[in-house]
């Protein structure tokens, strides 16, 4: 299997897709496709796609695609009764894909294939008419769709969703303010996305479409969960043997492969995996700002140090790769991407890895998600009853975080005992009165933090909407019955989250001939490492047990000592000051004020004071800016709510 940046391809058995070209034509449903590569499908089949679109299969009109694929990010098989077509990091070899696939088409099990290795979305074609997606558990590679004029419009990308089914220049307004200020409540929205009308599937979700009888059902396949009997040594074991099969396989397949290489424990464990697997040193990258360090280059230096087998490149920041600058060299993302506030920094980082010749990338993202416990998980703990954990627990945080354990005690109690619908009743009161600094530490000891000062940037219409809604998710998540307790489903948030912003981070890095890939996003490293449960992974002593513990003897003890994070705040206050004039015009014509969900005043009041080192929602002004530009590219305001 190829995995390197191609433009040249084909399509057949257990095949790579890789197609160029630019519209020429608006084809039968008189639309021009939205730039990027994507699949799409229209089912049953209907009018054909523009140019470049072009059948995946000549004898199949359901499916299409087109656009500058890195080779090998889609791979097709085909069998007697049905074909296949993975898209994203499928690194099954051929023989198993089509071993697999012969065997599902026989007796039905179709999740067999969504347990090769890597990360992909699965597409199954059924000679009889069904179509049926899996997406992969941590939701790197979704699927959006909609309904219209008597079919389902499937496809990689939402703006492709939007355009066939006419939906393009309708944002969804309710669904962009709950974005910016309930990130941590996905159960706000549910399937819906930016596009009013357009759907998403959910992470470790199935979509089936019956073509005969028009009927589409959505459910749940491989939501990762808890093992209440997993014990310790055996995680720590699947998660080794799950992390080393990931590198090594990215490293046997790619000609060629760099890595990120910060100093942190996420990103330096898998560069030595990497090194360990590759015949030659390793080309990795650190980021360091002189003007605003964030701690992680003396790490790094020290650890490259340790082995020859890592040829340290440092990549230099400088006033032109602070955040807030270069905004509009985003362009139009898919959806809003809350990383476009830093895009020159991932520019810069991306030219010196391209520098080197580019190829896939290696990153940490997904890390923090899998083997971090929120401090949510303390309400689990008071769940169980375990007084005498909870305790010991209470009284190192409180020491390390410097609050009184006795408050720690209360969150988690009245966490435990507070059900997830009553914690969305009770949103609806936090968005009337928000807090007037971001949450801290102790807010987050709930089943999410509760809104910042980014609530009161709302419009008092559209807060009341949003309550609104609040307590409609309330009676629906009631009738669903209970999910996973407040750690680990905070866990699955951040897991989801950290996903969405890797899926965003290939997109902007195409142009440049990288292709990122995060092995800790893999199904397998997601399930072994959610199958210890949230507590589990918890140790007011320890950065990261879980992975201490996969990982001793495979990397250097000093890498799995570290103690902190590299931090980005000083950067990001530099930033704020030097682009400070151009963000006030920005938010004085933002298309979210036209559309009439925020008060710019309100919002340049915050920045005013980040301006001034006060402290400041740094998180929600990047979702505020990813979707301003995102609206920017949509090229209207639409309606207001």
């Amino acid at each position: 299997m190829a995995v390197f940046p191609g433009t040249a391809g084909t399509t057949g058995l257990s095949g790579t897709i890789g197609m160029t070209g630019t519209a020429t034509d608006t084809g039968e449903l008189g639309i021009r496709l939205p730039t990027g590569p994507a699949i799409a499908g229209i089912l049953p089949p209907g009018p054909r796609l523009p140019a470049p679109a072009a059948q995946v299969w000549a004898a199949d009109p359901r499916l299409w695609s087109w656009g500058a694929w890195h080779a090998g990010e889609v791979r097709t098989a085909a069998a007697e009764r049905a074909r296949v077509v993975a898209v994203g990091q499928c690194l099954a070899g051929s023989a198993r894909m089509q071993d697999d696939l012969r065997r599902s088409a026989h007796d039905g099990n179709w999740e067999r294939l969504t347990r090769w290795p890597g990360a992909y979305l699965l597409l199954v074609l059924e000679h009889g008419g069904r179509f049926t997606a899996f997406t992969d558990p941590a939701g790197q590679f979704p699927l959006y769709y909609a309904r219209c004029n008597g079919r389902t419009v499937v496809s990689t990308r939402a703006t492709v969703v939007a355009a066939v089914t006419g939906r393009e220049q309708t944002p969804d307004t309710l669904a962009l303010a709950a974005h910016l200020v309930c990130p941590a409540v996905p159960e706000l929205l549910g399937t819906r996305t930016a596009f009013t009308g357009v759907h998403r599937l959910g992470p470790g979700e199935a979509l089936q479409v019956d073509s005969t009888t028009n009927a589409v059902t959505r459910s749940a396949y491989a939501s990762p969960a808890p093992d209440a009997d997993a014990r310790m040594d055996d995680t720590a074991a699947r998660l080794r043997d799950s992390l080393r099969q990931a590198v090594t396989l990215r490293v046997r397949d790619a000609p060629r492969i760099t890595c990120d290489f910060s100093g942190g424990l996420d990103s330096t464990s898998l560069a030595f995996l990497a090194a360990q697997a590759a015949e030659e040193p390793l080309d990795a990258f650190v980021y360091h700002h002189p003007g605003a360090p964030a701690g992680d280059l003396e790490h790094a230096v020290r650890y490259a140090r340790a082995s020859a087998a890592v040829r340290l490149h440092r990549t230099v920041g400088g006033d032109a790769s602070l955040p807030y600058a270069a905004l509009s060299a985003r362009g139009r993302p898919d959806q809003p991407d809350p990383s476009t506030a830093v895009i020159a920094r991932l520019r810069c980082r991306l030219t010196h890895v391209a520098s080197r010749g580019g190829g896939v990338h290696l990153t940490g993202e997904g890390g923090d998600a899998l083997l971090t416990a929120p401090p949510s998980h303390l309400g689990e703990v008071a769940a169980g009853r375990a007084v005498r954990r909870l305790a010991r627990d209470a009284l190192a945080l409180g020491r390390l975080r410097r609050v009184a354990p006795a408050g720690i005690t209360r969150q988690a109690v009245r966490l435990a005992r507070t059900p997830i619908e009553r914690a969305l009743h009770d949103l609806t009161a936090r968005l009337e009165q928000p807090l007037a600094h971001p949450p801290q530490w102790l807010d987050a000891i709930a089943w999410w933090p509760p809104p910042g000062p980014e609530a009161s940037w709302l419009t008092t219409r559209v807060r009341r909407d949003l309550a609104e809604l609040a307590v409609e998710r309330a009676g629906q998540v009631r009738r669903e019955g209970p999910g996973p307790g407040p750690g680990t489903r905070a866990a699955l948030v951040e897991l989801h989250g950290s996903a969405d912003l890797h899926s965003q981070l290939v997109d902007v890095a195409r142009p440049f001939g990288v292709w990122p890939q995060a092995p800790f996003l893999d199904g397998a490293v997601v399930r072994a490492a959610m199958s210890l449960p949230t507590p589990g992974k918890a140790d007011p002593f320890t950065v990261k047990p879980l992975l201490r513990a996969a990982l001793a003897g495979e990397v250097p003890d000093a890498v799995l000592d570290r103690r902190t994070k590299g931090a980005y705040a000083a950067e990001d206050y530099r930033g704020v000051r030097r682009a400070a004039a151009d963000l006030r015009v920005r938010l004085a014509r933002s298309p979210l004020a036209d559309l009439g969900i925020v008060e710019p005043a309100r919002i340049v009041a915050d920045l005013d004071a980040a301006v001034h080192g006060f402290a400041a929602p740094f998180a929600a002004l990047n979702r505020l800016l990813g979707l301003d530009v995102w609206l920017d590219g949509l090229g209207t305001a639409g309606e207001a709510p």
